[in-house]
């Protein structure tokens, strides 16, 4: 097995595998008129997340790749979000990327006809190997490779062929580039000189494929940012949106799902005693929100309005039931007006619950922070100690958490914590609705103070249709759309945020909250194509 160093200097400099796609230009770049500098994003490298890995392999390999990723290690998160700039490579991951290079390679020697073919292994075998290499490695770097990257990699294929002959060379070139810190870092490094660079073609390219669809660039989108149909904010707009259709539209789930933490689910256990069903209709609830997701963007208004609001959802016969409604054997769009939107499906109220109970602060603090953007302190800086209020089977949820607005320390911020939470007690901890907590009335009344969305509503869903509606809630989207695709939500980035704010809000788009187009926006944001130095 080959062990390929998998560092990366941070400057892009010194060596091969720092997957450096700079052109040499050293001319001082010149950004677009109204684009601050100090609002750019750093000049950069990170690690590919999870699902990027499996994309990229997948282009690369096709099946022999598939649900490769599947075991690794989780990705670490920023803002609940998978793309992370600080993502790094652990001794852990290192070994199991050693071991999926090991596969993947030895699939693609049982390919070589298809990737590697060579008419006469003995007599053009190195020549052979260096048009694999070239194209391979374009692909899996997704930038032209150099002469010394052959050079060094032809090292690799002659000591495979002392053992594999052609096919053992190849196998072991290919294994020594999957595991190559160019394959696994995302660069932006740009070019130029000065404290600005601009984003290469391939780099352009691949930002944009990597954001919009999880893979590395096709060979038409890497020939249209050589042509140059990148470099502006509508010629980009316009290449990103006819990306972000069908298959893609699996990117844009994915950020709602990592906005909300609903992508938890899938590890959301509860206490079988309280929740039988649970277990059974876990899958049910997963499945739900991606269909969901799908139709709300597919084939309605696509906006964060509705995805808070609506009355409808998609679910299964058996999660129908269990939500007091008519469902077949098939999932299927079925009506909800009771429990309207995203924020009042099944996933969302399981993951925010505890195993046996419902959680108001633990819902209160998600909508906040996740949906209101409304700062939270926690208990650890205003040195304070969590003491949950105590199980007592004579009184509701909502009387035991009264503690808190009891403790002069806990109300400053459980006043409106709770106030949240408190609004969703007619959902209990696996999202089914209910009227009665230990024997006495459900109360869901709450009164919200300090947003733009201020009143008393008497139930979550009077509260999800007054949010649905607000400017600050889909000004908090719009910046955790900034959060998913900058890959960060480091303070030193927050006048970067703050001017990507500004940018989707001169978008017509912007006051209905358009979830795709909140996307594009970013891409479409003249900023994008260009970095600061560190």
């Amino acid at each position: 097995m080959v062990s390929v160093a998998l560092g990366c200097a941070a400057s892009g400099e010194g060596g091969d595998d720092s997957g450096s796609s700079k052109g040499g230009s050293s001319g001082q770049i010149e950004l677009p008129p109204g684009t601050d500098p100090l609002a750019l994003l750093p000049a950069r490298i990170r690690r590919l997340s999870n699902a990027e890995y499996q994309g990229t392999v997948s282009a690369l390999l096709g099946s022999a790749a598939q649900g490769i990723a599947q075991e690794f290690v989780p990705d670490s998160r920023q803002s609940g979000f998978t793309v992370n700039a600080a993502q790094r490579v652990d001794p852990v991951f290192a070994k199991q990327v050693a071991e999926a290079s090991l596969e993947l390679s030895t699939a693609l020697e049982q390919q070589l006809e298809t990737h590697a073919p060579c008419a006469d292994p003995v007599a053009s075998g190195e020549a052979c190997a260096t048009s694999f290499i070239r194209s391979f490695g374009e692909k899996s770097y997704r930038r032209p490779i150099d002469e010394d990257e052959i050079s060094a990699l032809l090292a690799v294929y002659r000591v495979g062929i002392e053992q594999g002959g052609y096919a053992g060379g190849i196998q072991l070139v290919a294994q020594a580039m999957l595991q190559s810190a160019s394959f696994l870092y995302h660069t932006e490094l740009g070019e130029g000189g000065g404290s600005v660079f601009k984003l290469t073609p391939y780099e352009l390219a691949s930002s944009v494929s990597y954001l919009l669809q999880e893979v590395p660039p096709s060979a038409e989108l890497v020939q249209a940012a050589l042509r140059g149909e990148l470099d502006t904010p509508e010629r980009r707009y316009a290449v990103a949106s006819s990306l972000l259709t069908g298959a893609a539209r699996e990117r844009v789930v994915r950020v709602v799902r990592e906005w909300l933490g609903i992508d938890r689910i899938a590890h959301t256990a509860k206490d079988s005693n309280v929740y039988p069903e649970f277990e059974r209709l876990r899958p049910d609830m997963e499945r739900e929100t991606g269909e969901f997701l799908q139709v709300l963007i597919a084939e309605r208004s696509a906006t964060v309005s509705e995805l808070l609001s609506a009355d409808w959802t998609v679910a299964s016969g058996a999660l129908a039931r269990a939500y007091g409604t008519t469902g077949g054997q098939d999932i299927a769009e079925v009506q909800v007006p009771m429990r309207r939107g995203i924020l009042q499906q099944a996933a969302f109220l399981s993951v925010f619950s505890h195993a046996h109970e419902t959680a108001p602060v633990l819902r209160g603090v998600a909508l906040m922070k996740r949906v209101a953007c409304e700062p939270v302190a926690t208990p650890v800086n205003l040195d304070g100690a969590v003491v949950p209020p105590a199980p007592d089977p004579s009184k509701t949820t909502r009387e035991r958490f009264a503690v808190h607005s009891a403790d002069p320390k806990c109300a400053a911020c459980h006043t409106q914590i709770d106030a949240f939470g408190f609004a969703f007690e007619h959902l209990d901890g696996m999202g089914r609705l209910r009227t009665q907590d230990n024997g006495k009335n459900v109360d869901s009344s709450s009164v919200i103070t300090g947003t733009d969305f201020d009143g008393q509503y008497p139930d979550g869903n009077a509260l999800v249709l007054a949010m649905a509606e607000s400017t600050q809630v889909r000004e908090c989207f719009a910046r955790h759309v900034f959060r998913a695709f900058a890959g960060s939500s480091e303070p030193a980035d927050a006048a970067s945020e703050d001017g990507f704010v500004r940018h989707w809000q001169s978008v017509s788009s912007a006051g209905s909250g358009h979830i795709p187009e909140t996307l594009l926006s970013f891409i479409s944001d003249a900023a994008f194509a260009f970095r600061r130095a560190q």
